[in-house]
């Protein structure tokens, strides 16, 4: 990641209020996509990686229908659950956290923990190693 907005201008783009004693925010899913796309724009993204992965933004950036790998993910990449770039799975880590995928891998359902996470992984929320 190269650059992250400053947190007062994200609570700057939200409602605050007390219910409960408890701050709550409050913000349009509208609004919700923005804050997320002003995130994810600091996001560095593996151009090639990226093209070469999803070969439909490839062929899309080949046609001049998608500027860039970038682009695309900012606008639609991340909100389809595709990944900027490569994530390298702690495979012990993996298996441990997730006893299932592990039962797959031992049943030859799954070739590893890796193709788990990059097939299915990401998208169910899975971490792919301890944080």
């Amino acid at each position: 990641m190269k650059y992250v907005p400053p947190f007062d201008l994200i609570r700057r783009s939200v409602e605050i209020s007390t219910v409960r004693g408890e701050l709550r925010v409050n913000v349009s899913y509208e609004d919700f996509v923005k804050l997320l796309k002003m995130m994810i724009a600091g996001v560095e993204v593996d151009e090639s990686w990226y093209l070469r992965t999803y070969d439909d933004i490839g062929q899309a950036v080949k046609d001049g229908i998608v500027k860039s790998a970038r682009q695309h993910f900012v606008d639609d990449g991340y909100f389809e659950g595709r990944l900027p770039f490569p994530v390298r799975v702690d495979e012990a880590w993996y298996t441990q956290q997730y006893p299932d995928v592990a039962e797959s891998i031992r049943k030859g359902l799954i070739a590893s923990a890796q193709a788990h996470f990059d097939g299915d992984g990401y998208r169910e929320g899975r971490l792919p190693f301890g944080m």
